[in-house]
């Protein structure tokens, strides 16, 4: 997630002079929070009914798994310590940052153009993976009798159409060159509608496609399309949701640019505290601006924790200053998981790994079962 240029967001003094709490500084800190929160409910129609959204990189050039329908399983459900199965994430965001030639989805630098846009099309909808996986899992769980009370639910992103000089590619025979916002809104349209047109094509009967994502994670460059692409994504009946890193540009903004939902990634958990001295409390200030502006969270870890100490920590640091900013109890949650490392941690059998599954992983079935709770009550 370009983490190093995210993070260089505070005050240099303040940076380096903060450092890592745990303990009674953990503790200390905790008192100073007010218990009065701002977020969006977590089950409602202000997110369109998802609590709990994990991430999935599905251009699958590079990931640790395949997301076929095996790789897929511990995404929809784990086996609780009873032996039963509880549901986990109700809704999947899949996005790729990057083609297999390193040109980026998101960035300006060797922005995608159309080849790219239709490859990861076709790897977002290819038979057997990711989308269509999850949809026969579930239709596999209802066999055995564990029918879940709601459909997932799928989010599609939006690859940035950045402003350059370049052509795109042509729609309707008419070239589109990215220096024109008619142009780049006209892309947009395209891939909206070619995602449409491939998502009733699946016959899907276990997941509804839910909404569109914005890739781009600030407002630069983004300011003068954002509104026109609201505006037909709510024509679709759908809804846009954006996950921006912290201190972004803009990030306070976002319904003001017509995004439906917005999460706040901390930024936390990817650089080692003992080089970037970026400190545990940084998940308390996401809370807080979460809070004051009507945000959800993004949990976030990857596949450093599978060997490493320091990243063990991170996560439960996540899970602890999470639980002590009632994001759990209140908020809805998108899951940065590093593109298939949940599978690896959900299918570890080393000790530590287990027990750190565990934990999260029952968080967000209690949270599952308060919302189909919810549900019914709707």
């Amino acid at each position: 997630m370009n983490i190093f240029k995210k993070l260089v967001t505070l005050p240099a003094l303040l940076l380096f002079a903060l450092t890592s709490c745990s303990g009674d500084e953990f503790k200390d800190h905790m008192e100073e929070i007010s218990g009065v929160y701002n977020y969006p409910e977590m089950y409602s129609a202000t997110n369109n009914y998802i609590s709990d959204m994990c991430l999935i990189y599905h251009g699958r050039y590079d990931a640790p798994v395949s997301y076929d329908k095996e790789s897929m399983k511990p995404y929809v459900y784990y086996t609780d310590s009873t032996g039963k199965k509880q549901f986990l994430y109700d809704a999947f965001l899949f996005l790729e940052i990057k083609a297999a030639d390193n040109s980026s989805f998101q960035e300006n630098v060797a922005n995608v153009k159309q080849d790219k846009w239709q490859w990861i099309l076709d790897r977002q909808f290819e038979d057997g993976y990711g989308m269509s996986a999850i949809d026969e899992i579930v239709d596999d769980l209802s066999a055995e009798g564990v029918t879940p009370v709601r459909k997932r639910k799928v989010v599609v992103a939006i690859p940035m159409p950045y402003s350059s000089k370049n052509v795109w590619g042509t729609i309707d025979g008419e070239q589109m060159v990215m220096n024109n916002d008619a142009h780049r809104l006209k892309v947009v349209k395209w891939y909206i509608d070619e995602v449409q047109k491939r998502w009733k094509a699946g016959n899907f009967k276990n997941i509804e496609l839910a909404g569109f994502y914005w890739i781009a994670e600030k407002l630069t460059d983004s300011r003068t399309l954002l509104l026109d692409v609201k505006s037909y994504i709510k024509q679709t009946g759908h809804y846009f949701y954006w996950i921006p890193y912290f201190g972004a540009d803009g990030g306070k903004d976002w319904k003001q640019y017509g995004f439906d939902v917005a999460y706040q990634q901390p930024n936390y958990f990817f650089v080692k505290s003992t080089v970037a001295k970026v400190p545990a409390t940084r998940l308390n200030d996401a809370c807080q601006f979460a809070s004051r502006n009507n945000m959800g969270l993004e949990f976030e870890f990857d596949g450093n924790m599978l060997t490493d100490t320091l990243y063990q920590r991170k996560y439960t640091e996540y899970i602890d200053y999470f639980k002590a900013n009632k994001v759990f109890d209140e908020a809805p949650i998108a899951y940065y998981e590093g593109g298939g490392y949940w599978n690896k941690i959900a299918t570890s059998t080393d000790p530590v790994l287990v027990k750190l599954h565990k934990r999260l992983a029952d968080i967000i079935a209690e949270r599952q079962r308060r919302a189909d709770k919810l549900s019914a009550s709707n």
